[in-house]
């Protein structure tokens, strides 16, 4: 180890963040159930990635001409950029908002005796969270990097940006 190293704070949050949260869910659990399905019942996380989405993309369209990989899509050559960009929200949405579904469906089964998913084994309901669980984090990860993209924006960025 050298003498120049430095705390990486960041990380070092990270760390103590989630050993927070480990023993959060642990000691107060059981008393989160209800409220997490009031939260998954009211429709609310689908209308915030909806919103989150769209406004997203929608701004990340009028400050950029382009995408990095647009000009290389299908949708972009024949049907142009604001096509791309409305196909764009209609993927992350529905993405976004088929995973919570079929989370939302997995939580009431394992902790409300629910009976969404009949027939499926527990390889299938694992398999699934782990699926709906990437690819919701895949839709709310490519957001959050455009989200960056807006707000560190600079005209005098090496990107296209329009007038």
């Amino acid at each position: 180890m050298s003498n120049n190293t430095s705390v990486n704070y960041k990380w070092t949050f990270s760390i103590f963040f989630l050993m927070f949260l480990i023993l959060f869910v642990q000691l107060f659990g059981t008393d989160m159930k209800e409220p997490i399905k009031a939260v998954l019942e009211s429709g609310l996380l689908n209308k915030l990635l909806w919103a989150f989405v769209a406004g997203v993309l929608f701004i990340h369209r009028y400050l950029f001409a382009s995408y990095e990989l647009a000009k290389d899509s299908f949708i972009y050559k024949h049907f142009g950029a604001y096509a791309d960009t409305l196909f764009g929200i209609g993927t992350y949405g529905v993405a976004g908002s088929t995973s919570l579904a079929l989370l939302k469906g997995l939580y009431m089964q394992t902790f409300f005796q629910g009976k969404h998913f009949i027939g499926f084994g527990t390889f299938d309901l694992i398999s699934m969270f782990l699926l709906t669980s990437f690819l919701l984090f895949y839709c709310i990860f490519n957001t959050a990097m455009l989200l960056k993209d807006i707000i560190f924006y600079s005209e005098n960025s090496v990107v296209e940006v329009r007038s």
